[in-house]
């Protein structure tokens, strides 16, 4: 019985409301997955260079591709929030990014840098790997993580406008790219 609930899981899964569910479900865990480096700290800094990158997602769409590509899309916006509200961190101590074990070195006035290119990027993978039509549905989850994340984790309205910023900015170039190359 284990099994065949499963299977029957996967099915709906990949069915547009499942795949709605996939991608809100993972854009919510995603939102945290960046500081899963405070759980290694021995090898890891907090902002590792490892964990505060696109990384998650691609490791995603790489290994787990029976999850379809809503939950690329799904870790790609969670990620891309949380380095957004990153961004507003001053970049020293802990609000820099920093290589693992053995290096220990942080990239000291480039960490915003990085994150913001991150945060673009793996904005920008969630709209690429998912189908025209549900290119809507992940802007809006994103709004509402960028707008959730922002003003109830961070209570900053700065925090949301950014974190807005990073999410809509990719789909707004793509529409801008379109309209000029028509």
């Amino acid at each position: 019985m284990g099994d065949a609930m499963l299977e029957a899981l996967g099915r709906l899964a990949l069915t547009g409301p499942g795949q709605a569910a996939v991608l809100a479900g993972a854009t919510a865990l995603a939102l945290a997955a960046p500081d899963v480096d405070l759980l290694m700290l021995r090898l890891l800094h907090h902002r590792s260079i490892l964990t505060h990158s696109v990384l998650f997602p691609l490791l995603v769409l790489w290994f787990l591709p029976a999850l379809g590509p809503a939950a690329v899309a799904g870790v790609a916006l969670g990620v891309a929030v949380h380095f957004a509200a990153d961004l507003l961190s001053p970049a020293r101590g802990f609000g820099q990014v920093w290589l693992p074990e053995p290096f220990q070195v942080s990239l000291g006035r480039w960490s915003h840098l990085w994150l913001l290119v991150n945060a673009l990027g793996a904005s920008w993978l969630a709209l690429a790997v998912l189908p025209p039509g549900a290119r809507g549905l992940a802007l809006g989850v994103g709004v509402v993580a960028a707008l959730g994340y922002g003003l109830v984790r961070e209570r900053s309205v700065l925090s949301a406008l950014v974190a807005l910023a990073v999410v809509a900015g990719p789909a707004a170039w793509d529409r801008w790219g379109r309209g000029l190359l028509a």
